[in-house]
């Protein structure tokens, strides 16, 4: 008899398939920059090397919900489990010439997304080399952002020594991609991916307040699906009360930059939102009719340290958002939030740095404390220029701090 449930239960398991914890997962892998064919391949490679894992050649979207929309809620022969996306920003190189020795270093980064849970994971390695020139170095400093413009589109840019340096230079520096590449594999969470599971998806999305790229999701899992129909009308509210979230993040974001007129008015416009909490909305009142003296700082403080914990991404990213414009009188093209640190974009911050260095400066230190609020951690802020640009401002701020310690990365 036990013989015979056992077979039963053997039987069972095979027709349900793999367990999730051996199924085989499908990780997309892609590559920005000036990456070399070879190196992408090699890549995927180490990858695929992965247990139980098909690695996908991918073309990367954008952003996180480009990702989502195209590889959860798009077509399901491009359904994936999750991603990897590597990048070498030109940008990021600087040479320096040494005698009839050019010195190059640079900045490799890795993204990792998974997308069920949506979990993140960012790390940058930086890599330097040298190569000796027989000839005048000029050359091979005069065009150090094209340093692998020809492996990558099979154009050659020089004839002479200079070029052979760069081939020598290219070479080693891939190896190092590739072998950077292998030691984060070794100890990466892509290790942990689970088979794509698009309500868990669709629901961190409901938690981010990311309402257009949660319902593409609920309408890719199938609306005829009972407990797809329950869970969207269950997302609905969460998401209506993400809009008076976003609105409350924005006010939250105008008094971390001290624009008190500015404060005001967004709350007013979450006061008038249906989902707005009335307890939350007059202390934010109280604390704006403090007079503009050294209480006010620390009724506005005392308010942020009480309501930024508890916003949902969204609108943390519309507090940060606003508070850096009202800082720096440019606003941020993205923000990008990690679980003890965020990065913020903005394209005219390299020229911004020129003439308002204290502005920036400022508006990254309140964004590292701003995130140390939210997680309750040691906290990191940086600022690019574009989305795989080399960082120009770094922030750091403990909780035990009291003010951020900003400076070059």
């Amino acid at each position: 008899m036990l013989k015979r449930t056992f077979i039963s239960f053997v039987l069972a398991l095979a027709l349900l398939g793999p367990t999730r914890a051996h199924a085989e997962v499908r990780i997309g892998v892609g590559a920005v920059g000036p990456i070399s064919p070879q190196t992408e391949t090699d890549i995927d490679n180490l990858v695929a090397k992965l247990p139980n894992v098909t690695a996908v050649p991918i073309q990367p979207p954008g952003d996180l919900d480009a990702c989502v929309k195209r590889f959860v809620a798009g077509e399901k022969d491009d359904h994936l489990d999750a991603l990897m996306v590597v990048s070498l920003p030109t940008d990021s190189f600087h040479t320096q010439q040494e005698d009839k020795e050019a010195r190059f270093t640079g900045t490799y980064e890795i993204w990792t997304l998974n997308l069920s849970t949506l979990a993140e994971d960012r790390h940058a390695f930086t890599f330097s080399d040298s190569e000796t020139v027989a000839g005048s170095a000029t050359a091979i400093l005069s065009i150090p952002a094209q340093l692998f413009v020809e492996r990558a589109t099979g154009k050659k840019l020089l004839s002479s020594n200079a070029w052979q340096a760069y081939e020598a230079v290219q070479a080693r520096v891939e190896a190092k991609l590739v072998a950077a590449t292998k030691l984060y594999l070794s100890t990466s969470t892509l290790r942990e991916t689970q088979p794509l599971n698009m309500l868990t998806c669709a629901q961190a999305l409901v938690d981010r307040g990311d309402a257009d790229t949660a319902l593409a999701v609920f309408k890719a899992a199938g609306v005829d699906n009972p407990q797809v129909r329950q869970l969207m009308a269950d997302a609905q509210v969460k998401l209506k009360r993400a809009k008076a979230e976003g609105l409350l993040g924005r006010t939250l974001g105008a008094m971390a930059g001290g624009d008190s007129h500015a404060a005001t008015l967004m709350l007013a416009q979450y006061q008038a939102a249906p989902e707005a909490q009335t307890s939350r909305a007059e202390a934010i009142s109280r604390a704006l009719a403090v007079e503009a003296d050294h209480r006010a700082d620390y009724a506005y403080r005392k308010v942020l340290a009480s309501d930024v914990p508890g916003l949902d991404q969204t609108a943390f990213v519309a507090m940060v958002t606003e508070m850096v414009t009202g800082v720096t009188g440019t606003t941020p093209q993205d923000v990008s939030v990690g679980s003890k640190d965020l990065t913020i974009q903005d394209k005219k911050a390299t020229d911004g740095l020129k003439t308002s260095l204290d502005a920036y400066a400022n508006a990254l230190g309140k964004a590292a404390w701003l995130m140390s609020l939210k997680c309750g951690c040691d906290a990191v802020a940086r600022l690019t220029a574009d989305p795989s640009g080399v960082v120009l401002l770094r922030a750091h701020f403990e909780p035990s701090f009291t003010r951020a310690q900003v400076g070059l990365p």
